[in-house]
């Protein structure tokens, strides 16, 4: 419940959070989902990788927001009565306690969309984290100094370890990939358990000394296919090592970035929205940041990966955490005509804000605008989502980039001080506007009035809701 002093703005925040509910009430959308009645999750274990390390992984990876509870070996007795089998990692949810690391793994996989599909899928998934599981072991017994072997037992699975159980382990690893129908990832062509277990088991690599000195070089070295996987796949939580910052670029208004800050939004990623003042824009302009000299642009430091033109920016970023259905060529059109539409709408505009043409000819580009161009296209839009199965949705049941497209564009185009026939237009279209009050609420629920205070102008690592269901995504 929010309380303002005067009773308009807490009706606007009602309105807004009752159209949410609304919304994921008839759609049947998880509310996790929509970032609403989200339950508490904490991840509970030492303050390194280990076992826990692929838990996180799943959930930043899936845009969920949990507690990552940290602590030092003196501290383990205070957590230890806690969990029913005196050990962790340990996921607790909802005040509710999970333990086992590979059930914890199976029961979010199952509820994100990380296990695979088929039997055959999930055996190669199990096949491959039991692998991992087993040299993991075998490795901690080699060289760990709390491992119960003597000194001469462990120089002799040391020597074991790097000449026959390293290779032959790590080597079915490599060979699971190798067989894979893409080598991007290990089971499939998106991320499962089996990748997050990975990973997990190359930070410890990566930053426990001891297996580092053990596995770095030989799998560098020896099998260098599964050392690329390994790296590829680890620049994707960038963000969640904080080794990368993401920045947009664009002016302090709506305009064309809006629904790239919409869809960042609607992931859950972290960004830096940098506002570009006008008049410090023809220095910045020159500086080389910027490919086309233009904005918006997303630039990702120190990766080094930079993108403009608002479109390939809504693809490649939509494209890869699963809001454009590249593979169902029907949806895919059915998307890409609502992104096509609002661009003709925002292109037309342009030209008789900007273009330097004479006054009457000006006011005549503006009547033809909003007594022609504005009528028919929303008509079409109408049209279209009156025919939608789920008019939650702009196509389908689920988020794609049409619906960024639309909140982001229907902000800086109808809430435009400049543009005031909009607010006459958009009354003849309540299936519109009811759409964008709900998606409006959910996807800005800490900015429910932001409309009315500041609106003036306009690697590859698909999520695991891939085009079937309506998933937060994760690193950028």
């Amino acid at each position: 419940f929010f309380f303002f002093n005067d009773t308009a703005t807490t009706e606007i925040y009602t309105q807004a959070f009752v159209g949410s509910v609304r919304c994921v009430q008839e759609t049947g959308i998880n509310a996790e989902y929509m970032g609403l009645l989200t339950k508490d999750m904490k991840v509970y274990y030492f303050d390194a990788p280990g076992r826990a390390e692929a838990i996180r992984l799943l959930l930043f990876h899936a845009g969920v927001k949990f507690e990552d509870v940290r602590f030092k070996p003196e501290e383990w007795p205070k957590y230890k009565d806690k969990f029913d089998l005196k050990q962790v990692p340990a996921l607790e949810v909802d005040g509710k306690i999970l333990t086992q690391s590979y059930a914890i793994l199976e029961y979010l996989g199952a509820k994100f969309g990380y296990l695979p599909k088929g039997y055959d899928k999930l055996y190669k998934a199990m096949f491959i984290m039991n692998t991992a599981e087993d040299i993991f072991m075998k490795a901690y017994m080699a060289v760990m100094p709390n491992s119960p072997l003597d000194a001469k037992s462990k120089e002799e699975a040391q020597k074991k370890l790097l000449e026959v159980d390293g290779p032959l382990y790590l080597g079915a690893l490599a060979k699971k990939l190798a067989e894979n129908e893409c080598q991007c990832f290990i089971v499939g062509h998106k991320y499962t358990i089996a990748d997050f277990f990975l990973l997990g088991f190359w930070a410890s690599i990566l930053n426990v000394p001891q297996f580092h000195t053990t596995f770095y070089e030989l799998i560098k070295t020896k099998i260098p296919t599964l050392f690329a996987y390994l790296e590829k796949r680890m620049k994707d939580f960038n963000p969640y090592y904080k080794k990368c910052q993401t920045k947009l670029y664009y002016f302090d208004i709506p305009g064309r970035a809006e629904s790239i800050r919409v869809m960042l939004k609607a992931m859950k990623f972290p960004y830096e929205d940098v506002r570009v003042k006008f008049e410090d824009w023809p220095k910045e302009k020159v500086s080389g940041k910027f490919e086309l000299q233009q904005m918006p642009v997303v630039i990702c430091e120190p990766c080094g990966v930079n993108l403009s033109q608002t479109d390939a920016i809504m693809h490649r970023i939509g494209g890869r955490y699963g809001y454009l259905p590249i593979k169902k060529p029907e949806k895919l059109y059915n998307v890409i005509w609502w992104c096509n539409a609002w661009k003709d709408l925002i292109e037309a505009y342009v030209k008789f804000a900007y273009l330097p043409l004479p006054a009457e000819k000006l006011a005549e580009m503006r009547k033809d605008y909003f007594t022609k161009t504005v009528p028919i296209t929303f008509d079409a839009m109408e049209n279209r989502l009156k025919l939608n199965k789920s008019q939650c949705f702009l196509v389908g049941k689920s988020y794609t980039i049409a619906d960024f497209y639309f909140i982001g564009l229907w902000r800086a185009l109808v809430f435009n001080p400049k543009l005031t026939e909009y607010k006459e237009i958009v009354e003849k279209y309540p299936i519109m506007s009811a759409y964008f009050a709900k998606q409006n609420a959910i996807l800005s629920q800490d900015q429910l009035i932001y409309l009315t205070i500041q609106c003036c102008l306009l690697y590859t690592s698909p999520s695991p809701r891939d085009q079937r269901g309506s998933r937060m995504p994760s690193s950028a």
